[in-house]
């Protein structure tokens, strides 16, 4: 299964015709080879695919684009179970149409972040990706930056180079915009060395700012396998920050200077071997943002998470110096 080169090409269309263009000699392609083939785009296009195809619709499998990984760790999660469906085949094929309406600048940013990535996440999948972007619905800067996040750009049956095309790395990073200050009234926790301890904290604090139920397990969770599994964070002791936002629980984990993270941590999925990186994937899963910030004297760690309960409660630090 593994070993085949990442395809992963943009496409920018403006009707009907266009679309078509792309994805019916793209599929009429990995059907000849035996290629399995998967179109993720929107109920229209669905629909034009379906008909143009035929007979032959029934060879592909098909996805509603807005459902098919809403948020960008699980998008890159559905790719990839995608492949380990088929892990005899050489290459599989998969049109991607991202979704952009109704997202916030935010959330853009970190769609836009993941389509860079995926040259590096998806490396030697065996993947062959299109991903069309609708030039009459998606704002112009988003189409710009499909130029630098995709290596080659397609029209028809025409593949080109992108001029624009950016490394992944220098993409992510010139996009990595500094978080906003942590407030004075953030509850704060040490991590003297008792990491049960710390936990326990975490849960307990967690609690009081809101969270509850199977949020609060989560979540905590989340924070305990960034704690455990931060490459360098058994090194020197790693503090954690929480506070509340409105509508989300928000923490910071500052690990020391010397720790060096991967900017695509978390995104790759966890394999049989445990990796250090296994406890981000499980955070970007479960957390609505997480963040990672490296400066001088340390890396920060921000992950978002839902906060189901509507007044805020603030209250002073809580060191735990064990």
């Amino acid at each position: 299964m593994r070993g085949s080169a990442f395809v992963h090409q943009g496409c920018l269309y403006a009707d009907d015709d266009e679309f078509l263009r792309m994805a019916v000699p793209f599929i009429d392609e990995g059907l000849r080879r035996d290629e399995p083939v998967l179109v993720a785009t929107t109920p229209v296009n669905l629909d034009l695919v379906q008909t143009a195809l035929g007979r032959h619709a029934r060879k592909v499998d098909y996805a509603e684009t807005a459902f098919f990984g809403r948020r960008p760790p699980q998008r890159v999660a559905a790719f990839t179970g995608y492949r380990h469906r088929h892990p005899r085949a050489g290459r599989v094929r998969i049109i991607a149409e991202p979704v952009w309406a109704g997202r916030s600048a935010r959330q853009v940013e970190a769609w836009e972040c993941m389509e860079s990535a995926l040259n590096a996440v998806l490396a030697g999948t065996g993947i062959h990706m299109i991903c069309p972007y609708d030039a009459r619905t998606v704002e112009p800067e988003i189409v710009g930056n499909a130029l630098r996040t995709h290596p080659h750009m397609v029209d028809g049956a025409d593949v080109a180079a992108s001029p624009r095309y950016t490394e992944p790395v220098s993409f992510v990073r010139a996009r990595a915009a500094p978080l906003p200050r942590r407030p004075d009234d953030a509850v704060t926790l040490t991590f003297g060395g008792d990491l049960s301890r710390m936990r326990h904290a975490v849960v307990m604090e967690s609690a009081m700012l809101g969270l509850a139920g199977e949020r609060l397990m989560i979540f905590s969770a989340a924070v305990g396998e960034l704690l455990t599994g931060a490459p360098g964070a058994g090194a020197e002791r790693p503090s954690v920050a929480l506070w509340v936002r409105p509508g989300e629980v928000v923490c910071d984990i500052r690990l020391p200077a010397t720790t060096s993270l991967d900017p695509f941590i978390g995104l790759h999925p966890p394999t049989l071997d445990p990796r250090p990186g296994d406890g981000f994937w499980l955070a970007r899963q479960i957390c609505d943002h997480l963040d990672v910030r490296p400066a001088p004297d340390g890396t920060t760690i921000r992950l978002h998470t839902p906060n189901l309960r509507s007044a805020e409660t603030h209250h002073g630090g809580s060191p735990l110096d064990g």
